[in-house]
């Protein structure tokens, strides 16, 4: 995701007497207003879907360390002076991100009455409301689990927003302490704010990956690395080439991270290091010099200026797209929704976020305060108002079958996938793994597409020990790459059935083509070992939820829908996959012709499980009923076909 963008430290008009929002007098630089453009260029590109800058989030990272430096430059400049005050702070604060986030807020709800299915609305309302009162983080750190739907969570983006007014609450009180107790230490007590901030951030990255995304302690490092810039902490470099060549450089550390960073590395340390630094570089020696004349040119500086209202619409004008026509644009749609986000932008900017900060720079601290208070009450009131009127607005059979699969969530997460038990990132193996008395014992091992057959592979076969290791991060092979947890946890599985404790192994995940050979050679050496082996092929994927495919198909009544936007390009992975299993001794089981048979060259795919509701209950996960209907019909535990 992408944050928030900050202040500037410059702002055109002239406050009245008794304003709060007299700000200190702070010398404008262009090249930050740029450095804000290089920032959110990238994450418009990364979630309109372009492969090729998988890092662009990290834009977030830029922005966290602009906000730091002016966020401190301008509390020690009016400190300095004598003026500050905390009332005035969090009133421009509120002037600078209230007006436009609330009226986006605001739309996106009126524009989801439309839109949206029923079902979707508790989870946006609860999203709106916390977005509004400034903490969409905490919610999204709560609420989102392995099975959310990103791509189409309206208000994910507002979590930024939420982490960074958490850093204007509470930093200002630090820096005020910091001042009382230990005057003049203020560089040395925010480099030690951020270098404990920087650890937990490495710890949570590798074993708390969600807390580290979402929560500030995991992230106050990068802001403070923006404070320590404006505490004048670094070398300090007399040359002009020397430090156009470092804000070159950082630069360049920026789009490296662009095109080098993907969300499988742990985030957001030790990789936003990458860009955090280089932002740090740009802001520290980027006054003079070619880095500084790029960024300084007019249309990067009003692309920089625009930024924070762009940030606000891009991703529900994004969001929007894909609940209607599906998560995958072609190239020119993807170039059409950054330009509509710039639009948007432009018109949210000039239309609601100037005339709305300049309004209220005439307004008393009270008055703000009361602007403040009545305008998130408003939507709260209309959140809750929205959220009761959409099931009158949808009331089709595939918007009442999408309720009952939304109402069926938590029984999903702990009778069908036992979460937080035996799958998850981590489980409990002794528990998962506990040994039977049985000399037959079965292991269904993989991810969560392992996970969503374990219940069914139990209830099919009572007289079977049939056990459940479903670890995130690493596919079911073995010599995997990936998270020592599920590295671990396929060791121990391998480990058991080449001893002889599990003498059938049942492995499933979203498979790639690179996966063949390692699974070529896995089977191979269980079966030398005198091990059955079925390999669940991958699975049927939709580019939109599937429920609310068969909603739209129902609305424009057009079932060809439902197929355009299954995702044929996955289909020659099954059979190369087939291949390289049945040839290494195991047996392939096809999701693919068990969902879409073929006949006569043509598939056509199953929507509904026997239970009479949506086959999958998200993009590509079956319900329990449809877990039971394939397994039932496809007898995962039939031994092995051929022995090499």
């Amino acid at each position: 995701m992408s944050a928030r963008m900050a202040d500037t430290g410059h702002m055109k008009g002239r406050p009245r007497k008794g304003s709060p929002f007299r700000d200190s007098a702070l010398e404008f630089r262009p090249e930050i207003e740029g450095l804000r453009a290089v920032a959110i260029i990238p994450v418009l590109l990364v979630h309109a879907g372009f492969a090729r800058v998988p890092g662009g989030f990290v834009g977030v990272d830029v922005f966290f360390v602009i906000s730091g430096y002016l966020i401190t430059r301008i509390i020690l400049a009016d400190m300095e002076q004598g003026g500050f005050r905390l009332a005035r702070f969090y009133a421009r604060r509120f002037a600078r991100l209230g007006p436009a986030l609330w009226t986006m807020l605001a739309t996106v709800m009126a524009e989801g009455l439309w839109l949206l299915l029923p079902s979707d609305w508790p989870a946006l309302s609860a999203a709106a409301i916390w977005s509004a009162g400034f903490g969409a983080n905490l919610h999204f750190w709560l609420t989102t689990d392995y099975f959310a739907t990103h791509e189409t969570a309206l208000l994910l983006h507002t979590w930024s927003l939420g982490l960074e007014e958490q850093f204007y609450l509470f930093y200002p009180v630090f820096l005020i302490a910091v001042r009382r107790w230990l005057p003049g230490r203020e560089a040395i007590a925010i480099g030690a704010a951020g270098a404990v901030s920087l650890i937990i951030s490495f710890v949570l990255s590798h074993h708390a990956p969600q807390a580290a995304f979402y929560l500030l302690p995991s992230r106050a490092w990068e802001l403070a690395l923006g404070g320590l810039i404006a505490c004048g902490v670094g070398p300090r470099i007399k040359s002009e080439a020397a430090c156009g060549i470092l804000a070159a450089a950082g630069l360049a550390m920026i789009a490296l991270a662009v095109v080098w960073i993907t969300p499988a590395m742990p985030f957001p340390a030790p990789a936003a290091l990458l860009p955090a630094i280089g932002a740090a570089l740009v802001i520290a020696y980027g006054a003079s010099g070619p880095a500084c004349i790029a960024l300084s040119l007019s249309p990067v500086r009003w692309i920089g200026r625009i930024s924070y209202s762009t940030y606000l619409w891009h991703w529900p004008i994004m969001v929007f797209w894909r609940l209607e026509y599906g998560i995958a644009p072609d190239r020119w749609t993807r170039v059409g929704l950054v330009a509509a986000s710039l639009i948007a932008g432009a018109v949210s900017y000039y239309a609601i976020e100037r005339p709305a900060q300049k309004w209220m720079q005439a307004q008393t601290y009270r008055r703000v305060f009361r602007i403040a208070i009545g305008s998130f009450a408003l939507l709260v009131l209309a959140a809750l108002a929205a959220n009761a009127l959409a099931p009158s607005l949808r009331s089709g059979p595939a918007a009442r079958m999408a309720v009952t699969l939304s109402n069926q969530a938590e029984e999903r997460r702990q009778t069908q996938y036992r979460m937080g038990e035996c799958f998850g990132y981590t489980i409990k193996m002794d528990a998962c793994l506990r040994p039977s008395d049985a000399d037959n014992d079965v292991a269904v091992l993989g991810t969560s597409y392992a996970a969503m057959l374990w219940r069914a592979v139990a209830e099919e076969y009572p007289d079977r020990a049939v056990h459940q290791a479903t670890v995130l991060g690493c596919p079911p092979v073995m010599g995997a790459q990936g998270s020592a947890d599920c590295i671990a946890a396929n060791r121990s599985v391998f480990d058991r059935a080449l001893s002889g404790e599990i003498e059938h192994l049942v492995l499933a995940a979203r498979w790639f083509e690179s996966d063949a050979p390692a699974l070529s050679e896995t089977v191979s050496k269980m079966r030398a070992a005198g091990v059955d082996v079925t390999v669940i092929g991958p699975p049927v994927e939709y580019d939109q939820s599937f429920p609310r495919i068969l909603a739209i198909a129902e609305r424009r009544d057009d079932p060809s829908h439902i197929e355009r936007l299954r995702r044929s390009d996955r289909d020659p992975i099954d059979s190369i996959l087939e291949k390289a299993v049945t040839q290494a001794g195991g047996r392939y089981i096809s999701q693919l012709e068990f969902e879409c048979p073929s006949s006569g060259g043509v598939r056509r795919c199953r929507t509904l499980a026997s239970d009479g509701l949506p086959i999958h209950y998200d993009t590509g996960h079956l319900t329990l009923q449809a877990a039971r209907d394939f397994v039932s019909a496809a007898d995962p535990l039939a031994p092995s076909e051929t022995r090499p």
